[in-house]
């Protein structure tokens, strides 16, 4: 049971197992709606100030707590196995508190962890894109609108990008090509979308971020507690 307390989780543990018991049970609240909702950052900032510390050594506090439950509830780990806490020189009234946290949100855990990977999502394949113009309507004779509208090819298969194009070279066998393509269409999705250029840039930003954001030590951290 110590190895699923990993090196830098423990290191953000120290901070929170340093505090009164009443402490770790909010932080393990905070835990709890760190999964259903993300990270609550006003209720973080307001438990730095009450403990006089960073909002970033909360955050990890709590973020650390997410990963032991995710961990507890991949392994199967018992109340047994969880007694070993011990030997991390955590104390009774914290190893009670924390098995109270597993436990009582493992089926929480469990239904999350089956929809992350029962494999039926969409994935992004391909993007077409027109740039159109509105010139006239009824209420305004002149005027110039331009949109931008754009089709969205998702699939719920994930396949190498280079597959379609040398599948596409072979000959089908007879009787064979309306069958695969019955396969493709069930499995494939097509969203049509319209946006004006200004939300266009918004949007763009945002998800430049986000990928920033995803190369993070922390971000990818905690991607991976999600994962088998």
């Amino acid at each position: 049971m110590a190895h699923l307390i990993k090196q830098k989780q423990d290191q953000h543990l120290k901070f929170v197992l340093e505090q009164p018991e009443e402490v770790l049970i909010e932080f393990c609240k905070l835990a709890i709606e760190y999964i259903s909702n993300g990270v609550n950052e006003k209720k973080c900032s307001i438990a730095a100030k009450k403990l006089e510390t960073t909002f970033e050594t909360v955050k990890a506090c709590v973020e650390a707590l997410v990963c032991l439950l995710m961990d507890c509830t991949k392994l199967h780990i018992t109340e047994e196995d969880f007694q070993s806490l011990k030997s991390l020189n955590f104390t009774e009234g914290q190893i009670a508190i924390l098995w109270q946290f597993v436990s009582s949100k493992r089926s929480l855990v469990e239904n999350i962890l089956k929809h992350s990977n029962d494999g039926g999502e969409l994935h992004f394949r391909d993007l077409e894109w027109r740039l159109e113009a509105k010139v006239a309507s009824r209420s305004l004779h002149n005027q110039a609108t331009p949109v931008i509208a754009m089709k969205l090819h998702l699939d719920s298969e994930v396949v190498n990008e280079h597959k379609e194009k040398l599948v596409g070279q072979e000959r089908p066998l007879e009787g064979k090509n309306d069958e695969n393509q019955a396969s493709v269409s069930s499995t494939r999705k097509e969203v049509l979308l319209q946006t004006d250029p200004t939300s266009l840039v918004h949007l763009i930003q945002v998800l430049e971020q986000a990928l920033i954001d995803s190369k993070t030590h922390r971000v990818r951290n905690f991607v991976k507690s999600f994962q088998k």
